[in-house]
């Protein structure tokens, strides 16, 4: 029979509730950053075209919109393996 402890003392909740806390600031810290970088860098951006426009406007128009999906989807993929790992290790508690 497994022993209840209390929601603040169980260093598995814990441990999980970190990792997600450090990869949220993560992305969020990467998305943040090229998104200040593209607006400070967006006249320099725009000597260059791209498909006919300036790179500077679409890097701002769909680029970091492309960037901000695919740090959405690693975000999942990274924090699936956090969940299933914890997972892992309550099945392995219970026994």
């Amino acid at each position: 029979m497994a022993v209840e402890r209390p929601v603040s003392e169980d260093p598995a909740r814990v441990r999980h509730q970190i990792q997600t806390l450090i990869l949220s600031v993560g992305i969020l810290s990467i998305v943040l950053f090229a998104v200040v970088a593209a607006v400070a860098a967006v006249s320099w951006f725009n000597r260059f075209g791209f498909l006919h426009f300036p790179l500077g406007f679409y890097l701002l128009a769909q680029g970091l919109l492309v960037l901000i999906v695919v740090m959405a989807f690693w975000f999942i993929r990274i924090q699936e393996r956090i969940d299933q790992a914890r997972a892992e290790s309550e099945d392995w508690i219970g026994q």
